[in-house]
């Protein structure tokens, strides 16, 4: 696959805490859509409803991931019982994304319920290989047929640099290369997390043209079209 000529790719995976409120939470969608940028809010089934409610989905919401801790993935009726909780919510459920480390033993369970892309803070020792190439610069895997590995980093501390780059990250996104940013939301009684979120979002829309922000549910059709001349399509039709 070549994905050397075509803008970077990022996706913002932003987590929503446990017991967040819609007022706490209503701040973080505004510059979501104030700035037009496609953000995966990651959300257990607890807050699933207030956030589902919020954003005004209507249709099953590929703007939602369900959150899953480490701990989620150590049981099968565990995981079984959080994506069901889940689904009676969204209806269901196209992508997760893993807080805290640990091993991804129940892929075929993810499949099985419907689960596409995974992403997490780092793979684990899987027992085979990708079975699908992913483009240089996406770190991305498949050991299974139909769930994509994603892994993603921290949002960045900013250096004193930061004044002058918004986003760190910024100036090492290559052209065709994928970054998955996990942050939290609400991660602070004051509004420094807030301020980050914004000057990420304004980073990013500043940055039309050289990279293209997508969904996590976004990832199986970008890497399909990975290659293709035109890659820019599939986030057109997703927006």
């Amino acid at each position: 696959m070549r994905s050397d000529r075509g803008p970077a790719t990022v996706v913002v995976c932003c987590g929503v805490p446990a017991g967040a409120s819609a007022s706490e939470f209503t701040d973080w969608v505004e510059i979501a859509a104030r700035s037009r940028l496609p953000v995966t809010w990651a959300v257990r089934p607890a807050e699933m409803a207030m956030v589902v409610d919020l954003l005004g989905l209507r249709a099953p919401p590929t703007d939602v991931a369900l959150a899953l801790g480490a701990d989620h993935l150590q049981s099968r009726p565990t995981l079984r019982r959080e994506l069901a909780a889940a689904r009676a919510i969204t209806g269901h459920v196209e992508c997760a994304v893993v807080t805290g480390a640990g091993a991804l033993e129940h892929r075929a369970l993810l499949v099985e319920q419907g689960v596409h892309t995974i992403a997490v803070g780092g793979f684990d020792a899987a027992p085979r290989s990708s079975r699908r190439p992913a483009p240089a610069g996406w770190p991305c895997r498949s050991v299974v047929w139909g769930l994509w590995e994603v892994q993603t980093v921290p949002e960045p501390v900013r250096p004193a640099l930061g004044r002058w780059l918004p986003w760190a990250v910024g100036p090492r996104m290559a052209p065709g290369t994928l970054t998955v940013v996990h942050l939290d939301a609400l991660t602070s009684s004051s509004r420094s997390g807030l301020i980050r979120f914004e000057r990420l979002a304004t980073w990013i829309t500043r940055q039309a043209g050289r990279v293209d922000a997508a969904r996590l549910s976004d990832l199986p059709d970008l890497l399909r079209a990975a290659g293709q001349r035109d890659t820019g399509s599939v986030l057109r039709q997703a927006a």
